[in-house]
This record gives structure tokens, C-alpha cells and sequence, in this order.
């Protein structure tokens, strides 16, 4: 036979350099990713000093801060929403909480609190509630919160009850509401709102809750002279309001 074959190695294909280069380098960052997430969640450079704790009106901003003091030092990215919530323990009237990082060493709890709708009175205490029943805090003596007084009574005692009122209270606007000195759930299941003068807004449920608003607002700010003898609104049906 002739000499042996010379075996002769083609050169890749710029094509598959391509390809070998383009994986390299996604490997690449995929590691140094985790390395720059290692390094951030355990660098003691951005281990939390500072605690701030803002949009509180109903909560001691105060106390809070100093219930989330074990996460000093902790780094800010390993810090969790549900961990804050756990220090926070049970607050009726924190709703929601977001947390934020700021850089290079400030942890910011931002609270949204529950809005009030009614204040209930049982015996010598005074508690703000919410659209859903729950009592959120105890008001002082000194406390000048505005908003209709719900006395407590067999019907406040029912959780469903209860709600079933708070709930109505919450689609009445604000400066209705404010206008408003007590309110109770007739038998029917209806809202019965007092107002200044001796006069009664008749809200019913909370159906139609915008309509009912805007004939309210009529009724409480022009009140003319030819309904001085009448003291009563009934806006259960807002299409048909009724005075009398």
C-alpha cells in the first residue's frame, strides 16, 4: 500500500464560534448574577442602621420602629415583607405594608392603614372601626374625631350585623359623613343617618351608593326654607328621593 493517509483537521465554522462564545459568555453572567447576589445578601455594607416608618395616623409610628429594632444589621435584600409583618405582630389597623430598601443602609416601611367610617361607643369607651367592623383603636377623651357614633346594642353585637352597617357607612362621601352624628341599621337592614337640625338621611343599603351621594350633598348644604318643616330624606330609592 502507499503511505498512510494524512488526516487533515478542517477549521471551525465561524458560525459555531459564534455559538461556543455566545454560551460562554451567558455562563458567565449567570455566575457572576449569583456572585453579585451573594455578595449583596450577606455584605455587611448594607446591613440596615436606620428604620423609617411613614404613612401612620391610627398607629404609634414610634412603638412600630421599635418592634422592628431585631432587624438592625441585618442586610437590607434578605429583609422580607412577611418578616416585617411578623415583628409587626397583629395590628387591626395596618391593612397593608410595603417595604423598601434604601441605599445605602435605611429600611422603609410604608404602612396603609384602614380608613375609619364610624366611632363605636360602648359604655365609657369610644373605638374608631372600620368598613368592616373591626374595632382599629380606642380613642382618647381629648380625641376630636369627627364621624357618625354607632351605639352599642344587640345589633352591634352580631359580627354580620355590624358589618352590614360599617359597610353601608363606607360608600357614604366623606363630607356627608362628616355631617352625620349617629347611625343605626333599622330591622329592614337599612342605614338611618342623623343629621344637624334633627333632620334624618334614610341611606337604605349600599346600593347606588354615587346617586345617594350626590342627593345627600343637595339635601345637607341648600337646605331652602320650604323644607324647614321637614326633617326627613329618604334616599333608599335616589332616583325617587323622598322628603317629608
Amino acid at each position: 500500500m502507499g503511505e498512510e493517509a494524512k488526516v487533515v483537521e478542517l477549521p471551525a465554522s465561524p458560525e459555531k464560534k459564534r455559538r461556543k462564545l455566545l454560551i460562554i459568555i451567558a455562563a458567565s453572567i449567570v455566575v457572576l448574577s449569583l456572585v453579585a447576589v451573594l455578595i449583596l445578601s450577606f455584605s455587611p455594607l448594607l446591613a440596615a442602621k436606620n428604620i423609617e416608618v411613614t404613612g401612620t395616623k391610627l398607629v404609634n409610628s414610634t412603638k412600630l420602629t421599635e418592634s422592628l429594632e431585631p432587624l438592625k444589621g441585618t442586610p437590607l435584600p434578605r429583609i422580607s415583607e412577611s418578616k416585617v409583618q411578623e415583628l409587626l405582630g397583629d395590628q387591626p389597623a395596618i391593612e397593608q405594608i410595603v417595604v423598601k430598601a434604601q441605599m445605602p443602609d435605611t429600611l422603609v416601611v410604608e404602612v396603609i392603614e384602614a380608613v375609619p367610617v364610624a366611632i363605636l361607643v360602648d359604655g365609657d369607651k369610644e373605638y374608631l372601626v372600620s368598613e368592616n367592623g373591626k374595632k382599629l383603636r380606642t380613642l382618647g377623651k381629648d380625641d376630636k374625631t369627627k364621624l357618625p357614633k354607632v351605639k352599642a346594642s344587640d345589633e352591634t353585637k352580631d359580627p354580620e350585623k355590624f358589618k352590614l352597617l360599617t359597610g353601608i357607612l363606607s360608600t357614604v362621601d366623606e363630607s356627608v359623613l362628616q355631617e352625620v352624628s349617629t347611625a343605626s341599621l333599622s330591622k329592614a337592614g337599612f342605614a338611618e343617618l342623623s343629621l344637624p337640625k334633627k333632620r334624618t338621611l334614610i341611606w337604605g343599603d349600599a346600593s347606588k351608593s354615587a346617586l345617594k351621594n350626590e342627593v345627600a350633598e343637595i339635601f345637607v348644604k341648600n337646605l331652602s326654607d320650604k323644607y324647614a318643616a321637614k326633617t326627613t330624606i329618604d334616599v333608599t330609592n335616589p332616583e325617587n328621593p323622598v322628603v317629608y
